[in-house]
């Protein structure tokens, strides 16, 4: 098994016989069994999930990082115009 780690035994009753047969002529493309396409399917739904998850939360931090950067550099030239004039009168 690959990753090792801990597996378990699900059962999926009830499954049409058309699903089946796309699923087991996608397995006999790949040359591998149901019971591997659909391990496969699994374990790279699953992984794409929490990939998915995850580029979602740091896009959300660049966002809220980018707004940060934009107020700073806001008050930063306000700042510097201040100083420049304050210069400008001495």
């Amino acid at each position: 098994m690959e990753g090792g780690g801990n597996v378990a035994t699900t059962i999926i009753r009830n499954i049409r016989s058309a699903d089946l047969a796309v699923i087991d002529d996608a397995a006999s493309k790949k040359g591998v069994s149901r019971e591997q396409f659909l391990r496969q399917l699994i374990h790279t739904s699953a992984s794409q999930y929490f990939s998915d998850h995850d580029k979602e939360s740091l896009e959300e931090t660049l966002r809220k990082a980018e707004t940060v950067i934009a107020e700073s550099t806001k008050a930063i030239n306000s700042f510097v115009a201040v100083l420049g004039n304050k210069q400008e009168g001495l």
